[in-house]
């Protein structure tokens, strides 16, 4: 009679969609791609900060010092009371301080989420590229749980990005301002609205990355369409929506509406004060960036559960 022996079962460490997080942070740090963009985040975050501190003295210095305002001669009563209330506002230091600070403390943002998306959709093409995919899927057949658990890496890295340049940014601001003798704004919603948002731009830029890097397999075709979806974007929506308001539909609405577009979207949703005269509100922006996050993270979702790995 043979007597069978059951091998007890051997507990593995760990929580799965730990293990599989840690896995994939691991696979971004093994890399040098992640500390070269976090180079450039931080030249890029300098000079922005630097122009940005360059830009806030001079226009308090005016605040501060004020000139007289001279009338021109012969100038329209509508012409006139419109250059001084233009005056009055560039002369105003509260709202100097204000505008002054969402610029500083968010210095380094627009090309910083530039940053932030392209490398969150190189974590998903770097599968392809170096033909661990199929290996990746084998040890977790649970697409999902591999697709949330780049999403999560990619957002920690995001928000790591944010957290180091919004520290420098905050620092360096507090310095200036208290070297200007001006409060700093801290204590206005405004402002702290634009440094809250600035963070939660680089958490969903860093979901469209990795839903644009399931979408775009190819490393180079996913970079190529990052620069264009951002920087193209951004100036050609600009510029498409001034044609149609120009040449086509005579309303502001037309202008408003330029805020459905992702580049768009994120600087209005930081932006302290109106980022041009017809822009939407910030929490349209919010809306706006929070509806192509939900939509390119179910997207990379339903790819990667129907496409065949190889």
């Amino acid at each position: 009679m043979t007597t069978t022996v059951e091998r007890p079962a051997i507990p593995r460490a760990g929580t799965p969609g730990l293990r599989l997080i840690h896995s994939e942070i691991y696979k971004i740090f093994s890399t040098n791609t992640w500390w070269l963009f976090g180079i450039a985040s931080l030249v890029i975050s300098g000079l922005a900060l630097w122009a940005n501190l360059a830009e806030a003295n001079y226009r308090l210095d005016e605040a501060l010092n004020p000139m007289p305002f001279e009338a021109p001669e012969g100038m329209p009563p509508e012409d006139l009371a419109q250059m001084q209330a233009q005056w009055a506002a560039d002369h105003d230091v509260h709202a100097q301080v204000i505008q002054a600070a969402g610029g500083i403390y968010t210095s380094g943002q627009f090309f910083g989420l530039l940053l932030v998306f392209l490398l969150t959709a190189l974590i998903m093409t770097n599968e392809f590229q170096y033909q661990t995919a199929t290996a990746t899927f084998l040890t977790t057949p649970r697409r999902t749980r591999v697709i949330v658990g780049k999403l999560i890496a990619g957002v920690s890295l995001a928000m790591l990005f944010w957290f180091v340049t919004e520290a420098i940014d905050i620092i360096s601001g507090l310095l200036f301002f208290n070297a200007k003798g001006v409060g700093n704004g801290l204590d206005e919603w405004s402002v702290q609205r634009a440094i809250l948002f600035n963070a939660l731009a680089y958490l969903m830029w860093a979901i469209l990355g990795v839903g644009l890097g399931t979408l775009i397999r190819s490393q180079i075709g996913s970079i190529v369409t990052c620069m264009v979806v951002y920087l193209v974007g951004f100036a050609g929506t600009i510029l498409v929506f001034q044609l149609i308001h120009e040449y086509l539909i005579k309303r502001d609405w037309v202008l408003t509406a330029a805020v459905s577009m992702p580049p768009i979207a994120s600087q209005i949703m930081i932006s302290p004060t109106k980022l041009y005269e017809e822009a939407a509100t910030w929490w349209v922006g919010v809306l706006v960036m929070l509806a192509w996050s939900v939509v390119a993270g179910g997207i990379g979702v339903l790819l990667t559960r129907r496409r065949d790995i190889s």
